[in-house]
Parts: structure tokens; C-alpha cells; sequence
């Protein structure tokens, strides 16, 4: 009892003492703690015109109850105004919660630097300090940077041409301004009435010229607004734009006959065209064209009555390329370069009279047997003479082979044809013929039967395509250990027997093996299954015939039983474990329960 109220005491002295101790370790931890410490990563400005600043932030020994608590961020503030303010003087402030780590990034962001002038354009220096929550305050930390410059201005647009309101443009005409900016220039776009129609991306390093040749062929005459609009290189990406109006005039030109995509080679192209002026008469009207890419001809247009011109080029050979474009004038000397929509010359190419592709029919038998001939036949339906018709074949993994199949038949007035391919034959079975048929027609225009971009295939396949019929005559009810098992099947097959097993699996793996034939349909095989008494066997058959045709059984599945009765030398030890842990707690327990002397 004694030695027992000795230990009693010792343990509630540890129990009293112990939270002292740990109160004194966490004010000596506290007296201990560090200042954090603080580095700038990166200083720069933003589109809304404020400063945004990277940090990496450190404080040794921080816990739950000491960490960071605050970043000041300071403008155009010196060490000696944040000191003399007690760091109230800052600009900016974040908060942050606990920390994870002893050592963080954060960014902070300043005020906007705008005041509503563009004219706000200024150097600012930029100062942070790091603040803990027991208002330990890191090093005043000044950006090695120097100052960051907050650009605010706007590019500043001026007009070389046009100079005059309401200027007489035509032509080809050259819109040119000059645009400064303290910061360079991103982007230059013009517009004619908001819609744009060029723009300069990236110019040179201090460019302050830029021009554009509009060609105003394809605007309404009259009054146009022609627009530019510029983008500094700051971070803010200022932007202004400077409008300028002025009068689009100059003869006006259409079509009589819409322009063809392509024109047959034994046919000639002809261009009739009107072309008008409100103001004054038309002088003349060019064609300016090339072949086949070549030197560019100027030639003037047939004056036909009063605003009908004309121009009728020659014939060509099929495929020739004809390029165009066309010239205007008034008598005032006004003129305009006309153009495609997208301002670029016309193109007709000259073809064969036949535009369409060949159409056809393909029919072919997909599987044969291998005494069957291998006959492709093709039934096109053409208008034009076909100067090719070819099949690209190849038998198994083979080489491709080209090879021209046979005209079979011409139909009336030469509209549709048919051609047939016979292959030599002879291919064994499960050979596979794989090919496709290209046709040409006389005008060049090509058809490709390919299945749908792949191939078709005819397989060669065997007479027999039944599996052998199995029937189960003997194979026992119940296995027990290391006994001998035989199966019997009689087997139904017209073909030749290619392979016949009796298989089985234990423990999930599988065995095989082959059984003997005894008579004209009977096979039968012996063995013993190595499985102790509980486990599960599956046993089937599998016949395989000459053609691979295949065929299996349905499993059969077993318990393996014991071979003799009695206890087994696993029973036996499980009644000793049982016998054993029904005794062992009630020696423990008398030896508990006896009187100590």
C-alpha cells in the first residue's frame, strides 16, 4: 500500500509542474522570436496605372501564435518620413493569416497613379516593410530598381495626308500621319467610317512616320471618314485616335456578266463592263492582264457606246491562268485601279469542257471460297472519254501493285463503261486482296474508289466454317486428392482435327493437355490434378479443326474432396489452437486471483 502512495504522489507532481515548465519555454520562445526579413522581386506598372510589386518574405522560428501579419507598401516615401510617421504613412496595406512556411512570396498592389490628366506622367520610387503580428517590423527595404515610371499621356496624332477638309481622293491614295509617344507606339490601325481597314503591328523602335495606301476603288463616292487610331508601348497601353474627312471621287465600274470560275479551253473570255462618272466623262478604260503569271499587258478596252466597254481575250489551253485587273479615267485625270473584293487581280483558269468527276459502281464478292474466281467489276457513268482506270492491289502484307483493268463494255452514245479485274487465283485461305480503283477522265477530272480514303478487301475463306460438335462421354463427378481423371469425348467434325485438349485450371492457372483418339470420333485423356483437398477445379475441352474453326465445352467445376476420412493433419491443428485459447486465459487468470503470501 505504501509503495503504491509513493507512486500516486510522483505522478501528481509531474502533473502540477509540467504546465509551468511549458508556460516558461513559451515565453522564452516569444522573447526569442525574429524580425522578419524581406526581398523585392519585381516591381512593375499595370493597365489601370498602378504599381504592382513582388516580395519574398521570411520569418524564422514563426508558430502558430507569431507569424507575419501585414505588408506596407510606400510611394515616393523616404526612410526617414515612413520612420518619422511610425510606418503609418503607407500608401497600400495587406493583411495575411497564419502561414504554412517560413518563408512565402506575395504581391501588393499601389493606389492608381491617375488623376483624371493624362498629363500625370511621373517617377515613383517604391519602399515596403513586413510586419508581424507582435509588431516586430522586418528592415525598411527600398527597390534597387531605382524609380518605375507610370506613363499616362496619350500618343499625340498629327495629319500629313489629308492636310485639307473634304480633299479629292482617288486611286490609290496614301493616308500618312506622324504619331509621338514618350513611350514608343504597339499598334497603328485605319479606318475608313469604323471600319478597319489596315493596321501596323509592332512598329520600329522610335518610328514616328506611318503610312497607308488606301485603295478607294471599292468606296461609295462622296464623303468618307478616314480614322487612326494609335496604341502606346506602356504598361497602361494608352490609346487616342484622330479623325479626317474627305471626298472619294473618280469613275465607277460594274460587271454586264458575271465573271466565271473557269472557262472551257476551246472557249474565249470575254469582259463588258459599264463605267460612269457624276461629274465628268469617261477618257478611257485599260485592261491589265498576264498569263500564266507572265509580263503584265496594258491594253485599252473597246468603247462600245457611251459607258459600255469591252475586252475578249484569246483561247487558251487547258489549265492556262488568266489575270486581271482594270483602269479607269475621267477627263479630269481621275481615275481608279479596279480590283477584286479582296483587292487583288482577278484569275479565270481555262479547263477541259467536262467539269464533273466520273461517277461509278463497284461489285465484287467480299468473301470467296478458294476454288471461286476473284472478279472486280466497275460500272462508271461518264460524258467524257476515260483515259485511265487503273487498280492498285497487293495480296497480304505485299508490295502495291498497279495494273489496268480490262474494258468490258462500252454503253450507248459512249456514256457509261464497264471494266472488269480477274485475279489470277490460286491464293490459299485467309489470304487477304486488298485494293483501290483510280479513273481519269479526258478533261482531267479524277475519281478515287477507296472504300471511304481506305481500301477494300476481298478475304479468301475456307468451305468449312463449322466448329467441331463436342460431346462429353465421361469425366467424373467429385476429384479428391492425387486421383486419376480421365475424359472422353466423341467429336463431330467434317475437316481434319487440328488440335483436341482437355483443360484445366487451379489456383488460376491453367494447364493443357493433348488427348489421344481411340476411335473415328473418341478421344480420351488421363491425368492427375495437383490440388489439395478445398480447392476449386475447372475442366473443359477445346477442339480446333484444320480451318481453326473452334469449339469448347462448357466448365466443369469441382471441389477437390479428401481422399481418406478421419482427421486430417490440418483439423488436428486447428483443435489444438482452439483448445489452447479456451485454456490460456483462465491460467492467466487463477494466477491473477492467488493470494499473495
Amino acid at each position: 500500500m505504501k509503495i503504491r502512495s509513493k507512486k500516486l504522489t510522483t505522478m501528481t507532481l509531474i502533473l502540477l509542474v509540467l504546465p509551468f515548465v511549458s508556460l516558461v519555454s513559451l515565453q522564452m520562445k516569444d522573447a526569442a522570436a525574429e524580425s522578419p526579413t524581406l526581398d523585392i522581386l519585381e516591381v512593375i506598372s499595370n493597365i489601370n496605372y498602378q504599381i504592382e510589386v513582388s516580395v519574398e518574405i521570411t520569418l524564422t522560428g514563426f508558430n502558430y501564435d507569431l507569424y507575419t501579419e501585414f505588408l506596407r507598401l510606400y510611394v515616393n516615401q523616404s526612410s526617414a518620413t515612413i520612420l518619422a510617421n511610425d510606418y503609418d504613412s503607407y500608401n497600400a496595406s495587406k493583411t495575411f493569416g497564419r502561414q504554412d512556411e517560413a518563408t512565402f512570396e506575395a504581391q501588393i498592389l499601389s493606389p492608381v497613379l491617375y488623376n483624371g490628366s493624362h498629363l500625370d506622367s511621373a517617377n515613383y520610387n517604391v519602399t515596403v516593410v513586413a510586419i508581424t503580428n507582435t509588431d516586430e517590423k522586418s528592415s525598411i527595404v527600398e527597390w534597387s530598381g531605382g524609380n518605375i515610371f507610370i506613363d499616362t499621356e496619350l500618343p499625340d496624332i498629327t495629319y500629313i495626308h489629308p492636310s485639307v477638309a473634304l480633299e479629292e481622293v482617288w486611286g490609290i491614295y496614301t493616308v500618312e500621319v506622324d504619331i509621338i509617344d514618350i513611350s514608343g507606339i504597339s499598334l497603328v490601325e485605319f479606318f475608313v467610317d469604323n471600319n478597319q481597314r489596315y493596321q501596323i503591328d509592332d512598329p520600329f523602335p522610335g518610328q514616328t512616320n506611318y503610312k497607308w495606301n488606301w485603295n478607294c476603288v471599292h468606296d461609295v463616292r462622296g464623303v468618307r471618314t478616314i480614322k487612326v487610331k494609335a496604341k502606346d508601348n506602356s504598361s497602361a497601353l494608352n490609346v487616342d485616335e484622330l479623325s479626317f474627312s474627305v471626298t472619294v471621287v473618280g469613275p465607277e465600274l460594274s460587271y454586264l456578266d458575271p465573271i466565271p470560275v473557269t472557262i472551257d479551253f476551246n472557249d474565249t473570255l470575254k469582259l463588258n463592263v459599264t463605267v460612269t462618272d457624276d461629274f465628268f466623262d469617261i477618257d478611257s478604260v485599260y485592261a491589265n492582264y498576264s498569263i500564266d503569271d507572265g509580263p503584265w499587258v496594258f491594253s485599252q478596252m473597246e468603247n462600245l457606246t457611251t459607258d459600255q466597254f469591252n475586252f475578249t481575250f484569246s483561247s487558251y489551253p487547258i489549265g492556262t491562268k488568266i489575270n486581271w485587273e482594270l483602269f479607269a479615267n475621267n477627263t479630269d485625270g481621275q481615275y481608279h485601279k479596279f480590283l477584286d473584293a479582296q483587292y487583288e487581280p482577278w484569275e479565270v483558269t481555262s479547263v477541259h469542257w467536262d467539269h464533273l468527276n466520273p461517277t461509278a459502281e463497284l461489285d465484287y464478292e467480299y468473301q470467296l471460297t478458294i476454288d471461286q474466281e476473284i472478279i472486280v467489276f466497275l460500272n462508271v457513268t461518264e460524258q467524257s472519254p476515260l483515259d485511265i482506270c487503273n487498280m492498285t492491289y497487293r495480296i497480304d502484307e505485299g508490295d502495291w501493285q498497279e495494273v489496268a483493268m480490262v474494258l468490258n463494255e462500252t454503253g450507248v452514245n459512249n456514256t457509261w463503261y464497264e471494266y472488269k479485274h480477274h485475279f489470277a487465283g490460286g491464293y490459299p485461305i485467309f489470304t487477304h486482296i486488298q485494293f483501290y480503283i483510280w479513273l481519269n477522265d479526258s478533261g482531267n477530272n479524277i475519281l478515287k474508289l477507296g472504300n471511304s480514303g481506305d481500301f477494300y478487301l476481298i478475304k479468301i475463306i475456307p468451305h468449312d466454317l463449322k466448329a467441331p460438335e463436342i460431346t462429353i462421354d465421361e469425366i467424373p463427378e467429385i476429384i479428391t486428392t492425387l486421383q486419376n481423371i480421365t475424359v472422353t469425348v466423341t467429336i463431330n467434325e467434317t475437316s481434319a482435327l487440328l488440335s483436341v485438349d482437355v483443360l484445366y485450371r487451379v489456383k488460376g492457372r491453367q494447364y493443357s493437355i493433348a488427348m489421344s483418339q481411340i476411335a473415328t470420333d473418341t478421344w480420351t485423356a488421363s491425368f492427375v490434378v495437383l490440388a489439395t483437398t478445398g480447392e476449386t477445379v475447372e475442366i473443359w475441352v477445346r477442339a480446333i479443326d484444320e480451318y481453326y474453326n473452334t469449339a469448347e465445352t462448357d466448365v466443369a467445376d469441382f471441389v477437390v474432396e479428401a481422399a481418406k476420412a478421419g482427421v486430417t493433419h490440418s483439423n488436428f491443428l486447428l483443435w489444438v489452437m482452439l483448445i489452447v485459447l479456451i485454456i490460456l486465459p483462465i491460467v492467466i487468470t487463477l494466477l491473477i486471483l492467488r493470494p499473495q503470501r
